[in-house]
């Protein structure tokens, strides 16, 4: 069975958790990538942030532009994920054709992620970049993530929850979830409309 299902706990880092989980994951784990990336939220101004059921994403990270679709609950454990490259990383071309297929604004978010594994778990760092004073991080939180299929999320869910015990680490409730996505959107993400602003505002971000 195809393993489609992203399980994923998130959780906040404030410094003193930040450098001591940094820790533990040099020495019990690796580093695998770390990622500059640029994303649009479009489902946000459709449906909300906590109720939304379908999560779709245009985002380029480290220079590769990427479509993503994610299928349930917004602040759940799993959700339905699905993703495609566009043919030659062309940001404006893409959201050309997201704007022909209805999705014209946008939260735009700008992240900086390094992401470790550790005992087969993605841990992933994200820093919160404040979208209108590039520099400065206004937060950090965490994702804990493993693709499974459907008869596996739940043992996922186990196993993550067990890392995060170890680490001494305490993930979002949904309601907690919801309300830190609607600070980052009023305290440090942008707006980004297709129809009225200039691409080029974009153009380098996720790069």
């Amino acid at each position: 069975m195809a393993q489609n299902i992203e399980v994923e706990l998130r959780g906040p880092l404030d410094e003193e958790k930040y450098t001591t989980v940094l820790k533990e994951l040099k020495e019990r784990g690796h580093l695998v990538k770390t990622q500059k990336r640029f994303l649009l939220d479009y489902s946000t101004f459709l449906e909300g942030i906590g109720e939304r059921t379908l999560d779709v994403r245009a985002r380029i990270t480290n220079g590769k532009v990427e479509i993503v679709v994610k299928k349930g609950k917004f602040g759940g454990t799993s959700r339905e994920e699905a993703s495609i490259f566009p043919e030659g990383s062309n940001l404006e071309d893409t959201l050309k054709l997201m704007s022909l297929l209805g999705y014209t604004k946008a939260v735009a978010c700008d992240r900086s992620i390094d992401r470790y594994m550790i005992d087969g778990i993605e841990f992933a760092i994200q820093d919160v970049n404040d979208f209108n004073h590039p520099g400065s991080v206004h937060s950090r939180f965490f994702e804990a993530e493993i693709m499974a299929d459907d008869q596996g999320k739940d043992a996922a869910v186990e196993k993550i929850r067990l890392l995060l015990s170890e680490l001494k680490l305490s993930e979002f409730a949904e309601t907690q979830w919801n309300e830190y996505v609607a600070v980052m959107n009023e305290e440090a993400n942008g707006v980004f409309d297709y129809e009225h602003d200039d691409i080029a505002s974009v153009m380098n971000l996720g790069k």
